[in-house]
C-alpha cells in the first residue's frame, strides 16, 4: 500500500498502540494545537481574530496554562476580554435589548456563543473531520487498508458514530456493504466483550459470589469508559 502525505497520519495511528486510531489523531492534534496557540499563532492575525472570539475551553485553557509561557496566554487573554468588554458595550449602548424575550435577545445569544466556544476545540475539529473522509476515502481506494484496519480493536464508541456518519454519507450502497459493514461487525464484536466483562466485574460484588476470581482485566472500568467516551486522559 503505497502511501501518500494525506494518508501517512491515518497509517501512523493504525500502526501505534492505542484502543482508539482516532482517539491517537485527536490526541496528537491537541498537542499541535496547543503549541500553536502559544508560539506561532501569536504572529497569526487569522487565528488570533478566533481566539479573540472563541477563546477556550476549561480543559484546553488547562493545558495552555500548564504550558507556562505566560507572556503569550496573557497577550491572548487581554485581546480576547477586549472582545468580550466590547459585547457589555454593545449592551449598555442598546436599551432596547432588556425590552426583548429571551429568545431573541441579541446580548443573551452573543455572549451564550462566545461562553460555548473553543479556538482549540475548532481547529482539532476541523482537521479531524479532514482525516475521518481520508479514512473512507482510503477504504474503497487503498488495498490491504480494510483489512489493516480489522486487524486492529476498533474505535472508541463516539469516534465510531462519527466515522458513521462520514461513511453513509461518502459511501454507496454497495460501498457500505463491502467495506463499512465489516467494521461495524468489528465494533459489534468489541461492544459485547466489553459488556461480558463489564457483567462479570458487576457480579463479583453479589455476596454469593464472595472469594471466586473475577477473571477480568483490573482497569476494566477505565477501558470501558474510554471505549465509550474517548481517551480519558489526566
Amino acid at each position: 500500500m503505497k502511501e501518500k502525505i494525506y494518508t501517512i497520519p491515518i497509517n501512523e495511528s493504525l500502526d501505534a498502540d492505542c484502543s482508539c486510531p482516532f482517539c491517537f489523531l485527536e490526541r496528537k492534534l491537541e498537542c499541535e494545537a496547543i503549541d500553536y496557540t502559544l508560539g506561532a499563532a501569536m504572529m497569526e492575525p487569522d487565528f488570533r481574530m478566533i481566539t479573540n472570539e472563541k477563546g477556550f475551553c476549561k480543559t484546553h485553557i488547562k493545558r495552555l496554562i500548564e504550558k507556562r509561557n505566560a507572556l503569550s496566554l496573557a497577550l491572548i487573554m487581554d485581546t480576547h476580554l477586549a472582545e468580550i468588554k466590547s459585547l457589555f458595550e454593545l449592551e449598555n449602548n442598546e436599551k432596547s435589548f432588556f425590552k426583548k424575550k429571551k429568545a431573541d435577545n441579541p446580548f443573551v445569544s452573543a455572549v451564550a456563543h462566545v461562553a460555548g466556544e473553543c479556538a482549540v476545540c475548532s481547529k482539532i475539529n476541523h482537521t479531524l473531520d479532514r482525516y475521518f473522509y481520508t479514512f473512507i476515502f482510503m477504504l474503497k481506494s487503498e488495498k490491504g487498508f480494510l483489512d489493516k484496519v480489522l486487524s486492529k480493536n476498533g474505535f472508541c464508541f463516539e469516534h465510531f458514530a462519527k466515522l458513521t456518519e462520514f461513511a453513509f454519507r461518502e459511501l454507496s450502497d454497495r460501498e457500505i456493504e463491502k467495506y463499512f459493514k465489516p467494521i461495524i461487525e468489528l465494533e459489534e464484536n468489541k461492544i459485547a466483550e466489553y459488556h461480558e466483562h463489564i457483567k462479570k466485574f458487576a457480579d463479583s460484588f453479589d455476596y454469593r459470589n464472595a472469594g471466586k476470581k473475577c477473571d477480568v482485566p483490573k482497569d476494566i472500568l477505565t477501558k470501558t469508559a474510554e471505549f465509550l467516551n474517548g481517551e480519558i486522559g489526566d
